[in-house]
């Protein structure tokens, strides 16, 4: 929780109320001329390939070999961020734990040349797809709803609707496709609660086809298409 600049200021800057002015504030200059250590250049082509990396997603101007991660404001959200970029470019994975293990980009550079980390070959291993049986036991959310809608039937807290609209010309075709595309990689969407033996569990269904029925209401007024007889208008008609 340390911050990693300090600014010092002769006066705080104020608003007419008298109250901190926050968009006056300076920018904390992030420039090794106010680090103790002496900066040393990078050395082979790993460690001027990590420098790069950290000085983009550091926004640092310059990175030395020996500089810190922690030191050059570094956080986990910008580790993760580096080890995507350390994967797309060497094919190896880092764990987390090396930005203390190997605070510096020396440090990470041996690390990547050492081949302690992961290799491109084992980061696509996939997990395997759980056979689908009648039905699949409820998760405990589930299990909640579930409970919450058979206390009050009338209860409409869970259910969701909202309507879209669209302006300009709307390729039906093309969205049923996308939408269609949705439902068979979500299972979520074509789930149903069922009881069996007096126990509910989850039936997911096979993908179907989405198709969207369109009314035409361009020959109503512009405030009578918005009802468009139980129909939500489509592509704007």
């Amino acid at each position: 929780m340390m911050p990693s600049d300090f600014v010092f200021l002769a006066e705080m800057p104020l608003t007419p109320n008298g109250k901190v002015d926050r968009k006056r504030l300076p920018e904390p200059a992030r420039a090794h001329s106010d680090r103790d250590a002496p900066y040393v250049a990078p050395g082979d082509q790993t460690e001027q390939i990590l420098a790069t990396i950290w000085s983009e997603i550091l926004e640092v101007d310059r990175v030395g070999a020996d500089d810190e991660f922690t030191d050059l404001g570094g956080h986990s959200l910008q580790a993760t961020r580096i080890i995507a970029r350390v994967r797309d470019e060497f094919g190896i994975e880092l764990p987390i734990s090396s930005f203390y293990s190997s605070p510096t980009v020396a440090g990470l550079a041996r690390l990547v040349g050492s081949g302690k980390a992961k290799p491109e070959s084992n980061l696509g291993v996939q997990i395997p797809k759980r056979p689908r049986v009648d039905l699949l036991p409820l998760s405990f959310s589930q299990e909640r709803v579930r409970f919450i809608q058979q206390l009050a039937p009338r209860n409409r807290a869970y259910h969701f609707q909202s309507s879209i609209t669209f302006t300009g010309q709307v390729d039906i075709p093309s969205l049923e496709r996308s939408l269609s595309e949705i439902v068979r990689r979500h299972e979520v969407y074509r789930t149903t609660f069922q009881v069996a033996e007096g126990a509910p569990g989850q039936k997911i269904h096979d993908p179907w086809r989405v198709e969207l029925p369109v009314k035409d209401l361009r020959h109503l007024p512009g405030d009578d298409r918005q009802e468009g007889g139980g129909t939500t208008p489509v592509g704007g008609m």
